[in-house]
């Protein structure tokens, strides 16, 4: 949906979008994934590309060491939908917001079938597209999105926000170019939230915000990204279910086992994965450029931050040998 709105002096008129896209994914009758709501709002499309029976587990036993390649989707019937863009942008003013629910017994692959271009414009204040996401217990919503590149003169807010129930599963990734091939970048801000529902409430995961772009002081420096064009987090989170609560699947190979509500333990921070660091390589060492941390995160989670030069290394930093 679009509507005119006033810009400035002189009543100019500049046509700004605002689009609320639903998906929703239930188990069917006899345990098979399903759509049971995909509204789509122009620019954001939804289309459902796929359906899958749950697949073998490959997850290691619990209570074995752990690298992130471990953290992969729990093996349940799966339904994959793809996003995609149906009119450029977004461009400034515009504002966009997808909501995301998965309930018990399912997983939702969610793609996009390219990258985003971020544009400027002459609506007022910047783009914005938000997306928020309700994994229910023994659920699992994998969100890995193409890239946004940020465009020369942009001003752009990705706002996340995802809540999971205790023995539900989520990745979540995130990729920002800072323009285009030889183009100085536009301005993004990146705000992502994530709880873990527990019987007392939610409890938070993670809170990060990064603001990216020309006009953010000492961005540039040796202290933030230096003169990396890309910038990339991805994060795992998979707390454990409660023993004997209704709707839960197990714990999805979490080494901690299941979790105990009245203590507040959900599994061990980090899934059982330790923290690490790829730092950049020496000039002419042959090893792809960039560097990437892992973080284990308390609630439980795992969190991977990466810098490259171009969007191809940045993936390969994301993936540290982990699938999508």
């Amino acid at each position: 949906m679009s509507a005119a709105v006033s810009v400035g002096r002189g009543a100019v008129r500049a046509h700004v979008v605002r689009a609320h896209a639903v998906l929703r994914v239930e188990a069917a009758g006899d345990g098979s994934a399903r759509v049971v709501e995909a509204r789509s709002a122009v620019p954001l499309v939804l289309r459902h590309t796929g359906t899958a029976a749950a697949a073998e587990p490959s997850s290691p036993p619990p209570g074995t060491a752990r690298r992130l390649a471990d953290l992969i989707p729990p093996a349940l019937p799966t339904v994959t939908v793809h996003l995609v863009g149906a009119a450029a942008g977004p461009l400034a003013g515009d504002q966009l917001r997808l909501d995301i629910s998965v309930g018990t017994g399912v997983r939702l692959e969610l793609r996009s079938v390219a990258a985003t271009l971020v544009m400027p414009g002459h609506g007022p204040g910047p783009s914005v597209l938000e997306i928020h996401a309700d994994v229910a217990a023994g659920g699992a919503l994998d969100l890995l999105p193409e890239p946004t590149v940020a465009v020369r003169g942009c001003r752009h807010r990705m706002v996340g926000r995802a809540v999971v129930a205790a023995g539900g599963w989520l990745r979540w990734r995130e990729e920002i170019l800072l323009g285009r091939f030889g183009e100085p970048p536009g301005h993004v801000e990146t705000d992502l939230r994530v709880d873990i529902r527990t019987p007392v409430g939610d409890r938070a995961l993670l809170r990060q915000q990064l603001p990216l772009g020309p006009d953010v002081p000492g961005l540039t420096g040796a202290a933030l990204i230096g003169s990396a064009r890309a910038v990339g987090s991805l994060l795992v989170a998979a707390p454990a279910a409660i023993a004997g609560s209704a709707g839960t699947l197990g714990n999805f190979g979490n080494p901690g086992g299941f979790g105990n509500p009245e203590s507040g333990d959900f599994g061990p921070a980090g899934l059982g994965v330790s923290a690490s660091v790829t730092p950049a390589p020496v000039p002419g060492d042959g090893r792809v450029p960039g560097g990437a941390v892992v973080l284990p995160l308390a609630g439980p989670g795992v969190l991977v931050t990466a810098l490259a030069g171009d969007a191809v290394t940045l993936r390969r930093h994301l993936d540290l040998g982990a699938s999508g």
